[in-house]
């Protein structure tokens, strides 16, 4: 095959270009690969196989040409179907879970000026979504000619032959967003039917079996299979694809020995390169039959072996940093080899910022520790109401703290149960007890506390959450290394009314600046419960919880405080969020939704006009009806393309305004766009 590189000047007779997507069931994300796709799209047509949902009405917002056909079972057939309606010059494909950042559009549009007759096929990055993911090079486009030459009913292709002119841009970089299995055993009943029908053979569908057969950890069918596929004298492509798809299922069964005998067999007799992904894999291996020395070795190795698509292979994003570099961190540890193991952790910090992992080492090993000599008083924060079922277990999580210099004060805000007597059951000096002779609000209780509080830190803590024993410390620890930091919040994992644990919050980034962007347009993503605030910073900008915002005061106080210190948040779990129909963000939700919506955008919208955007009445209506608290919506094309143009509007005005946290308000305001 010809490789081809990109003409230096534009064509002299521009080309154009039919994008083509088959669908079922995806209303959830059809309109953000398509409001993509018209961009650079001269026709569009979407086939559809057979929506119960709005998928069809979606896309006929987007083009005239939608089309229906019954799903038979093959993804090849639907291809050449939808290429077949195709009128121009090339032909694109494009899944409905695809994404396309607005600098990629901007490429393929330069891209389309270059393109000649002359070009059989065009291959552009294909990446999963995330850090750690697969990526490699796919024939995104395709001459018209070419288009309607699909084979094989699942992981299809159109065969390219030798002679054929192929252009490699490995640049642009379209992202595969899966948000929802529709199907979770679709691919293996193919699989079933096509090994049934005698068509299961070939180097490229075995690779896809072993796959498939791998992840399922169904051991012995994939060994089969894997056999099978050396029997046909695969390419070195052909067997790393599979390869590590086996490793993973080896090692996650610790079959040790195998899998590095897997490795050093297709490395030596089918050519396969010695990657990073490889080397890591090795390196686990190593670790599992207790070989440390060697083990270390692989993980120095893979830091050494960059990603690289170039040759035709998946590489896996990560495995050349990220992760061998927190393997050799914990190695070192466990040396006793200290400073050499916090460079690794650092290492692998500058590879992933937003990692959860390395930032977890950081807050539990290699933060200083509190200066010695100087126990700073922390007075811990906890309003209640109505939680006898839950106030013992919090006080007791409070008072078993390994840090244990602290005040605890209760603010019980005029309970009608049990509350009262639960919170008298204790009698450790630290507690002081006040009540309120009427209901004076979750926000009233909050700053009573404070007001009569005696430490130089605030730590809050709902009456009807869990807080970790190590809490107080890692967060005191985190606040004295950094003086910058006003307030601190921490991860949670999710409980239920029982003390089942149903979930996690996502690991934030510790940057300020995310915040900072982040409650421009919403609430923070950390429990107000898990933060740890300076009293001085209060104190100084005259700070505190607003009433007349029932169950959003925590939203309004995290709003004004960002336009005035440092908010961060530790990657580690130190608290437990308890969810039930009792709670004051619950009630207000259930009781009083419409008021909650005007008031939770009223602060959305008073955040930023303090940061210098002055929208009109119309524009926070809107804001408020496509950019709802909870669930994010499915919008029309109407809606879409009114919300990014709004976002464009607000980001204008930040921009003139010199907005600090432009990058991280862009980054937002994609995902966001492509939830």
């Amino acid at each position: 095959m010809k490789k081809q590189s990109i003409p230096a000047g534009e064509a002299e007779t521009p080309v154009s270009l039919s994008v083509c997507l088959i669908v079922k069931d995806e209303e959830r994300v059809l309109g953000r690969i398509l409001s993509a796709a018209v961009q650079f799209a001269d026709e569009l047509i979407v086939l559809d196989t057979g929506s119960t949902d709005k998928s069809r009405e979606i896309a006929g917002e987007y083009t005239d040409l939608v089309f229906e056909e019954p799903w038979q079972n093959s993804f090849a057939g639907a291809r050449n179907f939808a290429a077949s309606k195709a009128g121009c010059d090339f032909v694109m494909w494009l899944d409905a879970d695809d994404v396309m950042r607005p600098e990629e559009i901007e490429k393929l549009l330069a891209l389309k000026k270059r393109l000649t007759p002359q070009t059989d096929a065009v291959f552009m990055t294909y990446r999963n979504d995330g850090f750690l993911c697969d990526l490699g090079l796919r024939d995104r486009i395709h001459r018209r000619a070419l288009a309607c030459r699909w084979e094989g009913d699942i992981h299809e292709a159109i065969p390219l032959g030798e002679g054929m002119n192929l252009m490699f841009c490995p640049e642009i970089t379209i992202i595969h967003k899966k948000e929802q299995v529709n199907e979770p055993n679709r691919n293996m009943r193919i699989f079933d039917g096509v090994r049934r029908a005698g068509r299961l053979s070939g180097a490229y569908m075995l690779s896809y079996y072993v796959r498939e057969l791998a992840v399922r950890d169904e051991t012995e069918r994939a060994l089969a299979a894997w056999e099978q596929l050396l029997q046909t004298g695969p390419s070195a492509h052909r067997v790393q694809y599979a390869l590590v798809f086996l490793t993973g299922m080896l090692l996650r069964q610790k079959a040790y020995e195998k899998c590095r005998q897997l490795i050093d067999t297709a490395v030596e007799q089918y050519g396969v390169p010695l990657s990073a992904f490889l080397c890591y894999h090795l390196g686990l291996a190593a670790e599992g039959l207790g070989d440390f020395k060697e083990a270390d070795r692989q993980y120095r190795l893979a830091t050494e072996i960059p990603v690289d698509i170039s040759g035709g292979m998946i590489a896996f994003t990560g495995y050349d940093d990220y992760l061998p570099c927190l393997k050799l961190c914990a190695l070192a540890y466990d040396r006793g080899e200290t400073d050499e193991s916090e460079a690794w952790n650092s290492r692998a910090g500058r590879a992933w910022p937003e990692g959860r992992a390395w930032r977890i080492n950081r807050e539990r090993f290699f933060t200083p520790p509190l200066p010695s000599g100087r126990e700073p008083l922390v007075s811990v924060i906890m309003p209640a109401y109505n939680v006898e079922a839950y106030v013992s277990e919090a006080i007791s999580s409070v008072l078993d703290q390994s840090w244990q210099n602290f005040e605890l004060i209760i603010v019980d805000n005029a309970s009608t149960d049990a509350t009262c007597d639960e919170i008298r059951r204790f009698s450790d000096p630290r507690i002081r007890f006040l009540q309120n002779d009427r209901n004076i609000g979750v926000a009233g209780s909050t700053n009573r506390a404070i007001g009569v509080s005696r430490g130089e830190y605030l730590a809050l803590m709902d009456a009807d959450d869990v807080s970790l024993p190590g809490r107080l410390q890692a967060q005191l620890t985190a606040m004295e290394n950094d003086p910058g930091i006003m307030v601190l919040g921490t991860a949670s994992s999710v409980i239920d009314p029982e003390g089942k644990a149903v979930g996690c919050t996502a690991a934030l980034p510790d940057s300020p600046k995310y915040f900072q962007a982040r409650l421009l347009l919403g609430n923070l993503e950390f429990c107000n419960s898990t933060a740890m605030i300076r009293k001085s910073f209060l104190d100084r900008h005259h700070l505190s919880y607003r009433e007349g915002v029932p169950g959003l005061s925590d939203y309004r106080f995290y709003m004004e405080a960002s336009k005035l210190g440092a908010i961060s948040c530790l990657a580690d779990i130190h608290h437990r969020y308890r969810v039930h129909g009792g709670g004051i963000t619950a009630t207000t939700r259930r009781e009083m939704p419409a008021e909650r919506a005007r008031m939770y955008n009223r602060i959305r919208c008073d955040s930023l006009r303090m940061s210098g955007v002055r929208l009109n009445a119309q524009q926070e209506s809107l804001l408020g009806r496509l950019l709802p608290e909870n669930v994010l919506p499915v919008w029309n094309r109407h809606e879409r393309d009114t919300l990014t143009a709004l976002f464009a509007e607000i980001r204008q005005q930040l921009a003139a305004a010199a907005f600090p946290a432009m990058r991280e308000l862009d980054d937002i305001l994609w995902r966001i766009l492509n939830h």
